[in-house]
């Protein structure tokens, strides 16, 4: 098989279920597909099973996160001949030429457009870009009307790990996910090593993938709070890739807009995560 998707469950069993009966749906035949189940219930695993019966599950007795995950399917899918992988989110819908068109490009890590699937006129994601204040990545076109700005085919700094096509040469240089981001930036710091080694990654447009986002969402529960600040320490000061100021500018931005926004009770999620990310770093070995 050409391309290998891999992508994980973790108790949602419905909506992995779709998102494969999507990708077999492809216009491209030369797929194999490696699920992942990240520790589910049983019931949400035998859903599975009777569901895709010609998909083998490759289970993980508990919840390794995402990063974790991810790596297991990864690396069964370097094991097959695939020359490329298919990274995906499973809360996704694959429209039937986004596969053909991605492997069709010539970028070593090719992104879609991905949008919102209660409304495919808004861009969840156009790929994403660095800013310089407050020193962040900045997702591209998120929740803006889908329009000809976001048509146009380009080279990307970073982008979200929720659907992109990687070539197989990519993860053998530069490595998988970094485990100890669990779920959260572990993309950004993805994105960052695959520049790092030489790659390119562009944007996609006319492969389109629908996201199971609502447009909706609430504010982060303390725990998402907690972790995403804390992931930043370790974004910003792993390998000293960027310089100490940036990392504390972006934690007076957070803090500073939390605070406008008169979201007080998330203050000491925020501080607490930045507070322990920066414990940790300071406990690491020089």
């Amino acid at each position: 098989m050409e391309i290998a998707v891999v992508l994980i469950n973790y108790n949602l069993a419905k909506y992995t279920i779709e998102c494969i009966r999507s990708i077999l749906a492809s216009d491209v035949h030369a797929i194999s597909i490696v699920l992942v189940d990240n520790g589910s219930l049983e019931t949400d695993v035998e859903e599975l099973e009777a569901a895709l019966p010609g998909i083998p599950v490759i289970r993980i007795p508990e919840n390794i996160q995402c990063a974790g995950g991810l790596n297991v399917g990864i690396q069964h899918a370097l094991e097959t001949p695939a020359t490329r992988v298919f990274i995906l989110n499973n809360d996704t819908i694959v429209e039937t030429s986004a596969i053909r068109l991605l492997r069709a490009s010539s970028w070593d890590v090719a992104v879609p457009k991905i949008l919102y699937a209660e409304d495919p006129n808004i861009v969840w994601s156009a790929g994403a870009r660095w800013r310089v204040f407050p020193p962040m990545v900045l997702i591209r076109g998120n929740r803006k009307h889908d329009s000809p700005e976001y048509d146009s085919p380009c080279q990307l700094d970073y982008a979200t790990g929720c659907a992109f096509m990687i070539k197989r040469e990519v993860f053998e240089k530069i490595g998988l996910f970094d485990e100890d981001f669990g779920c959260y930036q572990e993309d950004w710091d993805f994105f960052y090593r695959v520049k790092a080694g030489g790659y390119h990654t562009g944007y996609v447009p006319q492969a389109r993938i629908l996201h199971r986002v609502s447009l909706t969402l609430g504010k982060y529960p303390a725990n998402r709070r907690y972790n995403l600040a804390r992931n930043m320490v370790h974004f910003y000061l792993k390998e000293n890739r960027f310089q100490h100021w940036q990392l504390y500018s972006y934690i007076v931005w957070v803090l500073l807009r939390e605070f406008i926004k008169g979201n007080l009770f998330h203050l000491p999620d925020y501080w607490h995560g930045f507070r322990e990310g920066l414990k940790i770093w300071a406990r690491r070995p020089s």
